[in-house]
């Protein structure tokens, strides 16, 4: 705040940022929403939501300030909150004038909500200062057993907008239960947000979202279940390496993909023979490799025709071997591609085993 400083009192912190947009037939708002926090008379910290609107990013700040009080300091924000709405219009406004601003916290984590940010930040979470410290931690600790990874920073989406062979995902949430003030209402992630360069283009449910992390992530850790009814089942928890191969023929590229995972049984009401005999042991790692093979396929197949863009970073693999800047489209590449999975699976573990 300069050489002297600035007394606390004086300062409004930001902890959560959103961005939303209202579109018109002949014009365009953006509204900036930010969560703050303030130092009152007696170490009383008080937290606000203060919004700024305008015909263009820069404009939504000097209104902002119009309303405030104080000053901002900037830097400790936890969380860029990104409207679908918002996301599907486009993001490279709001990266270039946040990367243009040398103050800002590009290790700040970027979601994409369902609704209005300004609703996400202004809602309370039982037991925490405010929504955007509950969601800082829920994205954080989202890596323990979806496939998730950890890379969903401002940072992390700026180099995936216009790389090569690379798409962004961002995790998607949205306030799950009741529709009132009731005790049932939580903030949740349900799924993924899949972008083509800076533009949102479709949303899957977390079933999805599990499998396409699964495919496109590199040394992530989730639970795969083997069930064939309320009463007999078996839960594995895998730490999943990937390595992609590429080849390419007469113009037609060919990728296989390779996953090894190991892990620990975390609970077994299937096949309680695998603790004694190795073969049966055998024989539940290959179904276990089935099922990740079927549930891959399916969601290559949607991948391929539904949402066609390349997810999966397979065209960073292609042009790593074949040459960059070349022009050619990964996209349209990737949809034309013969791709396939290998699974291998080992048990390291078996918990206590029988009892």
């Amino acid at each position: 705040m300069g050489t002297k400083g600035e007394l606390v009192e004086n300062l409004e912190i930001p902890v959560g940022v959103g961005a939303d947009i209202e579109k018109a037939p002949s014009y365009t708002t953006y509204i900036v929403p930010v969560l703050i926090h303030s130092s009152e008379n007696g170490n009383k910290v008080v937290s606000n939501v203060l919004s700024g609107e305008g015909s263009t990013m820069g404009r939504t700040r000097e209104n902002r300030q119009l309303k405030s009080g104080k000053k901002f300091l900037i830097g400790l924000n936890r969380v860029f909150i990104l409207s679908e709405e918002a996301s599907r219009n486009g993001l490279r406004n709001f990266l270039d004038i946040n990367l243009n601003n040398a103050d800002i916290n590009d290790r700040a984590f970027c979601i994409v909500c369902k609704g209005k940010s300004e609703d996400i930040l202004k809602y309370k979470v039982k037991g925490y200062p405010s929504s955007a410290e509950y969601i800082y931690g829920m994205v954080k600790n989202l890596n323990q057993f979806n496939f998730f990874s950890s890379q969903y920073t401002v940072m992390d989406l700026v180099v995936r907008v216009d790389a090569e062979g690379r798409n962004t995902l961002l995790p998607y949430i949205e306030i799950t239960g009741n529709t009132g003030k009731g005790a049932d209402n939580l903030i949740k992630t349900t799924g993924v947000a899949i972008f083509n360069r800076d533009k949102m283009i479709a949303k899957t449910d977390i079933k999805e979202a599990k499998v396409i992390n699964l495919l496109k992530e590199n040394n992530v850790k989730g639970i795969l279940t083997l069930q064939q009814n309320s009463k007999k089942y078996a839960d594995f928890y895998a730490t999943s390496k990937r390595k992609v191969k590429c080849y390419r023929e007469n113009g037609t590229y060919t990728f296989i993909i390779n996953l090894d995972l190991k892990g620990n049984v975390l609970n077994n009401e299937l096949n309680k023979n695998i603790y004694k005999n190795p073969k049966e042991m055998k024989m539940f790692e290959q179904d276990i490799e089935k099922l990740v093979v079927e549930m891959c396929n399916r969601t290559i197949s949607q991948v391929k025709n539904k949402y066609k863009v390349d997810i999966l970073d397979l065209g960073r693999v292609a042009a790593a071997k074949y040459g960059r800047e070349t022009g050619t489209d990964w996209n349209e590449v990737i949809s034309k591609s013969d791709i396939q999975v290998n699974v291998k699976v080992k048990v390291d573990t078996q918990g206590r085993g029988e009892y």
